[in-house]
């Protein structure tokens, strides 16, 4: 299982890594286990840590949140207000 502190690396390397604009990493993980709504694991039950980062809105600053298995690291989907994201 991977630490709370190591799914804030995976998040930061694929936001880096895909050129994604950000005002900053929450250093605050939700761990839990429950079910997957999207993606390719849909449907199976996981242990993941949820990530926030926040991007520099209209209005003001927006937010995504991106999951990544606990077991393995694997990044699974994102969300923002909008609805899920795959992440490639």
């Amino acid at each position: 299982m991977i630490s709370p502190e190591k799914a804030i690396e995976i998040v930061k390397d694929y936001l880096d890594r895909n050129k994604i604009n950000y005002i900053r990493v929450s250093e605050k993980v939700m761990t839990q286990k429950r079910e997957i709504p999207y993606g390719a694991m849909e449907g199976k039950e996981l242990t993941i840590h949820t990530v926030g980062y926040y991007f520099e809105g209209y209005y003001e600053d927006d937010s995504i949140y991106i999951t990544v298995n606990a077991e393995d690291g694997t990044l699974l989907y994102g969300i923002s207000s909008s609805g899920y994201l795959d992440l490639t």
